[in-house]
């Protein structure tokens, strides 16, 4: 994997998920100044993973290619927003949705944890906003919304910076 300098994510966008990834691209661009490319395909996730990668990301002092083959919904189209550039083969689902949250406990605890969320989803909102050039004001309309795009409307709105065609690389 290390010397195709390609990193898979798959499923659930957890915080394994992402500190494995993270770890991946922070040693990758330990070893050298090619560009690394992130192949993407998430479903779901917390803003606790997506926040880890997009601020790794943001950090790295090598390019992130990345790449949604299948989909990339709530928290991860985060990750797919702040890298550049940003492909999507032409047939991915992509959408803008918040994530469920469920909590049990005392009173308080769930108003921390409430809270917490919040401060998440203000940074998330931030982060895509900046990415992508709109108002924060829009991401958050769309976000509610759970707005879904296709390829040529994420172009449009500037979460996808065109349309992929290369060859998917093997994971054996």
């Amino acid at each position: 994997m290390f010397d195709q300098r390609v990193i898979w994510i798959r499923g659930r966008l957890d915080d394994l998920a992402a500190t494995t990834a993270a770890a991946q691209l922070m040693t990758l661009d330990g070893s050298g100044d090619d560009k690394i490319q992130l192949h993407l395909s998430s479903g779901e996730g917390t803003l606790t993973a997506a926040l880890t990668l997009m601020d790794t990301i943001a950090a790295l002092g090598v390019t992130v290619e990345t790449v949604c083959a299948g989909r990339a919904e709530g928290a991860a189209l985060g990750v797919l927003a702040v890298a550049h550039p940003r492909l999507a083969t032409a047939h991915c689902r992509l959408r803008l949705r918040d994530e469920e949250i469920a909590a049990a406990g005392a009173p308080a605890a769930l108003a921390q944890e409430l809270a917490q969320h919040q401060r998440q989803l203000e940074r998330f909102i931030e982060q895509v906003a900046q990415a992508t050039r709109q108002p924060a004001e829009r991401i958050e309309i769309d976000l509610a919304a759970g707005r879904y795009f296709d390829v040529e409307e994420a172009i449009q709105y500037h979460l996808l910076d065109g349309i992929w065609s290369g060859a998917v690389p093997r994971t054996d």
